[in-house]
């Protein structure tokens, strides 16, 4: 078996954590990523639903892998927003402890101007970051997003390296490089950008054609998992891959909905397209096993 953990960000399926649950014992999951549950963003709900989500993943033997934030999807310019993104990861750093997990996802900034010239501001406030990061032995996944500053694995290899913390490192996305401005491909050169410095990988996938990219399942696209998935097992990757979907079967999620993934009407028919979605994929390990042997 690959060394490999799996995973799925439960809104992709439900704002139900009972159904996310349910899905991740069926493929035989190993844990579940949270991001927003029961309509509401997670550092919004009370504590006493909190020590419910926690009960239940922990009596279904499943692990939270990792909290996906949306840290830091702010205008970098505006201090005040920033200022409250700050006491977000806080909020979020208490959250991972009571969870028991230690990564979370976050961002790079709203993207509304040159990446070189709001460079030294965004570094700034990743390194502000560590302190707290610290304090709760966490690390902050930095994700490549369209939606932000750094759209790409090289943007966010300039970012951590800058940084020079081990708690900053790179979250790999290789579905999210298809819509990627620059047009850096998935694999190889998106892998390549962030070798050494990944702690965390987000799994969806998406063909691009003509200047526009649509979702698609794992393995149908164009990020090329196969391949990708032989190089993870070579390079003796043994941490989490983690499912979100991000395509609908009947339905296509807006662009507001793919910058800020959340809500009822997001996981509306997500169940459906998780679950083609982690056949696809679960068949290409199948694959991948029955070639190694």
């Amino acid at each position: 078996m690959p060394p490999f953990r799996l995973g799925v960000i439960t809104d992709e399926i439900s704002q139900d954590v009972e159904d996310a649950i349910r899905i991740a014992k069926q493929y035989g999951l190993h844990g579940l990523e949270l991001r927003s549950v029961d309509g509401k963003q997670l550092h919004r709900i009370s504590e006493r639903r909190l020590e419910e989500i926690a009960a239940m993943i922990l009596d279904a033997g499943l692990s939270v892998c990792a909290l996906s934030t949306p840290v830091f999807k702010c205008n970098v310019k505006n201090k005040e927003e920033v200022a409250a993104h700050h006491g977000m990861l806080r909020r979020y750093a208490e959250l991972a402890q009571r969870l028991d997990t230690r990564l979370l996802r976050g961002f790079s900034f709203w993207s509304d101007g040159d990446f070189g010239a709001a460079f030294p501001a965004i570094a700034e406030e990743l390194q502000r970051t560590v302190p707290v990061l610290e304090e709760y032995d966490l690390v902050f996944a930095l994700e490549p997003d369209p939606s932000v500053f750094a759209t790409n694995g090289a943007k966010v290899r300039a970012l951590v390296q800058a940084v020079a913390s081990p708690r900053v490192l790179a979250l790999y996305d290789p579905g999210n490089h298809l819509w990627d401005p620059d047009g850096e491909l998935p694999f190889p050169d998106g892998y390549e950008a962030l070798r050494g410095h990944i702690c965390h990988i987000h799994l969806k996938d998406a063909i691009r054609e003509h200047n526009r990219t649509e979702a698609v399942a794992i393995g149908t696209g164009q990020v090329g998992y196969e391949q990708l998935l032989a190089r993870l097992i070579q390079d003796g990757y043994a941490g989490w891959l983690v499912v979100e979907t991000h395509y609908r079967l009947q339905s296509t999620l807006s662009e507001e909905q793919l910058k800020r993934p959340a809500g009822y009407d997001f996981s509306a028919g997500g169940e459906a397209a998780t679950k083609e979605c982690l056949e696809s994929f679960l068949h290409l390990l199948k694959q991948l096993e029955q070639k190694s042997r």
